[in-house]
């Protein structure tokens, strides 16, 4: 349903380009649910909106690979020359529902502006139309929160007006981009178990994007772990979970609490990301993995199949180690 293929997004400065994101690839099927992991700053969020068409042109721009929805490509296309194409079948729920929603708009005005832009064909009874996105969003007395404004709602009501937005369109693909980052720990389950619950219901392909491996593991069918740009690792969940081979994948399982070694102290990823500016030839992790030989510091690291579906970029996966 939706395939990323080679994807490097560089910001436009002086002569040379610098890439946030490098040769980023997957494939997204119908009703599955991706998970991207990786901390701050590895390019996940640039990835999205890269996807979504909304990089701001004049400094950060696709400057190679390719976006196809529908094997019909999409890459370059800006969001209104996507909607009168069609090609409009991608969604985001953005991380910060407050920032996102107008916040002198009424929610139902909100939900019917995103209906009209995408359904301008069928004008008939769109606050009726609204009303039902709430109710599948499951927000009660929906017709009551129609005329709400974005204050008066909590921070899970609102993250439920940014999906029922996200759905105006009948999406194929959504893309949720730390949905659950500001929301307490219940509202959070409510709304991962909500996510998962439309994935299924409407058929729909979920791109979900977080830092959180126990969210990761909650929601997602496969895997996909990035670092400075580039993805490392890729899984079912089942499988990264029992068995992480990439150092860096390992790395972040380490630095998870154990409950049952209360003892032992974290084992915490030594060194720092690197900066797009000190990124080179070779492994952008080599200088904080303890496995590190020659060869991790120049060339390209190519992909090593693991197993079914499971394959790493990496010379010395942990596999090779035991």
């Amino acid at each position: 349903m939706l395939s990323v293929q080679d994807l490097t997004v560089s910001v436009i400065t002086g002569k040379t380009p610098l890439d946030i994101t490098r040769n980023v690839s997957f494939e997204l099927n119908k009703g599955e649910i991706l998970g991207v992991v990786g901390e701050s700053g590895c390019g996940k969020s640039m990835t999205a909106l890269a996807i979504m068409g909304l990089l701001p042109k004049t400094t950060i721009a696709v400057r190679s690979g390719r976006v196809l929805l529908d094997d019909q490509e999409i890459t370059h296309l800006e969001p209104h020359q996507r909607v009168d194409a069609g090609l409009s079948g991608i969604s985001m729920i953005f991380q910060e529902p407050m920032t996102s929603l107008n916040p002198v708009m009424q929610i139902g005005d909100q939900i019917i502006e995103a209906l009209l832009v995408h359904d301008r064909g069928n004008m008939r009874a769109p606050a009726a139309r609204a009303k039902k996105l709430l109710d599948l969003v499951h927000i009660p007395d929906a017709a009551m929160q129609l005329k709400a404004y974005p204050h008066e709602l909590s921070g899970g009501m609102r993250q439920r007006v940014m999906i029922a937005i996200a759905l105006a369109c009948n999406p194929q693909v959504l893309i949720a981009d730390e949905p659950t980052t500001a929301l307490d720990v219940t509202i959070q389950a409510e709304i991962l178990s909500l996510l998962k619950e439309l994935c299924e219901e409407l058929s729909m392909a979920v791109l979900f994007i977080t830092h959180n491996l126990g969210v990761v593991a909650q929601l997602a069918d496969r895997v996909s772990v990035m670092y400075a740009g580039q993805i490392v690792e890729t899984a079912s969940v089942e499988v990264l979970f029992e068995h992480p081979v990439h150092p860096y994948t390992h790395g972040l399982f380490s630095c998870l609490p154990d409950p049952t070694k209360r003892s032992e102290p974290l084992q915490p990823i030594p060194g720092q990301a690197p900066l797009i500016t000190e990124i080179t030839d070779g492994c952008a992790f080599a200088p904080r993995c303890k496995f590190k030989t020659s060869a991790c510091l120049s060339g390209s690291i190519d992909w090593t199949g693991i197993s079914n579906g499971h394959k790493t970029r990496c010379h010395h996966p942990l596999k090779e180690q035991k």
